[in-house]
């Protein structure tokens, strides 16, 4: 840590003497402990190492920004006068501003060690079990991490936030085979702090793996219908990703396109959904602590039983428009509140439907008008899920989605990035070939 903040100050002395009015330098290093297994067999353990370094500086209002990973001496001058040389093409704009400074922050989160038996163990332990509860599955790809992540970063307002993170992560790649048929290959994965656990109880790998072994005979539809989607919570978190994308980020907000524009305090989706983006909630792993300008991370409610309580706005956004600043920057961190019914119910109650793990598809329009494919997905009829379907479509509009929420499960799923459960959603269109 040392180094860094020697090798950080250099940075932003360099910046200042440079003639930036403002300046920020982060220096880190993150070692990832690597073990990978390719089709049920361990083939690879190594040690990665990544140093990187970041200049922010201001010229009478012109900003640049620069990222690279060599770091020494030569290299953080080198790095700051280009830096520099960016914020002087720069257009003016006075909306680029550093946060007021703060104490001094000092983040240390989870494991800083790996336990490298307990990994292995635990890795060999989930290919044994998916072996045994799941044999129609082969695994494409195995691969368990461990990060530690060190980090300064150093801000010309006298700011000065210093981190120490480690985390594992496990990422299974897997299709089922029978016979001489296979699936689509599915991915799945999770972030945790601890080793207790056996891998397969966590996160969605049961519920994929289940699924995905259902899927190695599929059944183009041959009609189209207007129905209920019963999404996954990871593909429902994708969902709520592009939904602030389209009505709730910087882009939309910044040139007017949004249909939310004027839509805080008011109903933007079902009363059934509350939304937090929540980097703090105990559940989130490797949840951001400060923003690139220099403010502390908070938790803040986005949508609260369907009312629009803010946007997810930088510091810059919300200067430029005059609405508020969300209090983190993260995508991600997704808290939804769980409904009351069970994940069986919620199947039951579904006449015509599709329960979906995965959409594919092209960006939304301005207006929220989305259509692509359902992947990984089944037929729902009178409230039995039934054969694994091929070649579906589903369209429709995003707000209507949010608006058109029939039910969130009681249950949810904890990946250490999102915290949400499963959700039917009203009045799709969907249609086979």
């Amino acid at each position: 840590m040392i180094a860094m903040e020697k090798l950080a100050q250099l940075g932003v002395s360099a910046l200042q003497k440079g003639g930036a009015d403002q300046a920020v330098c982060s220096v880190s290093r993150s070692v990832m402990r690597e073990l990978t297994a390719e089709w049920g067999e361990f083939s690879l353990y190594r040690t990665i190492f990544d140093d990187s370094v970041g200049f922010m500086a201001t010229i009478d209002g012109r900003r640049g920004v620069l990222s690279q990973n060599m770091v020494n001496e030569e290299a953080i001058r080198e790095g700051a006068a280009n830096c520099l040389k960016s914020a002087e093409a720069a257009d003016p704009d006075e909306a680029w501003q550093l946060a007021p400074p703060v104490p001094e922050q000092l983040f240390e989160t989870g494991p800083l060690a790996c336990d490298e038996e307990k990994l292995f163990e635990r890795c060999a332990e989930f290919l044994a079990d998916i072996r045994a509860r799941f044999p129609l599955i082969s695994v494409g790809s195995l691969m368990a991490t461990h990060v530690l992540r060190e980090g300064l970063s150093l801000y010309s307002t006298g700011s000065r936030f210093i981190s120490r993170r480690g985390v594992y992560s496990v990422d299974l790649m897997f299709n089922a085979m029978e016979n001489e048929a296979t699936s689509s290959f599915f991915s799945t994965s999770v972030e945790i702090l601890d080793l207790d656990t056996p891998f397969i109880e966590l996160g969605s790998f049961e519920s994929d793996l289940a699924a995905i072994s259902r899927q190695v005979v599929t059944k183009a539809m041959d009609d189209k219908f207007t129905g209920t989607v019963l999404l996954t919570p990871d593909c429902f978190g994708d969902l709520l990703a592009m939904c602030i994308g389209t009505y709730a980020s910087d882009g939309v907000i910044l040139d007017g396109t949004s249909l939310w524009l004027d839509k805080i305090g008011q109903q933007v989706a079902s009363e059934k959904l509350s939304l937090k983006l929540a980097p703090h909630h105990p559940d989130i792993v490797a949840g951001q602590r400060f923003t690139s300008e220099g403010y502390i991370s908070e938790d803040y409610d986005m949508i609260e039983r369907g009312v629009l309580k803010q946007f997810r706005l930088s510091d810059y956004a919300a200067r430029k428009t005059g609405y508020k600043r969300s209090p983190n920057s993260s995508l991600g961190s997704f808290i939804v509140e769980p409904g009351e019914e069970s994940f069986e119910t919620m199947i039951r109650d579904i006449d015509r439907g599709i329960f979906v793990a995965r959409l594919s598809g092209g960006s939304p329009s301005a207006s929220g008008d989305f259509s692509g494919v359902a992947k990984n997905c089944f037929l729902i009829e009178k409230g039995e899920i039934r054969e694994a379907l091929s070649e579906t479509m589903i369209n429709g509009n995003l707000a209507e989605f949010l608006m058109n929420i029939k039910a969130l499960s009681k249950e949810v799923v904890k990946d250490g990035s999102c915290v949400l459960p499963w959700v039917a959603i009203e009045g799709v269109g969907i249609a086979g070939k």
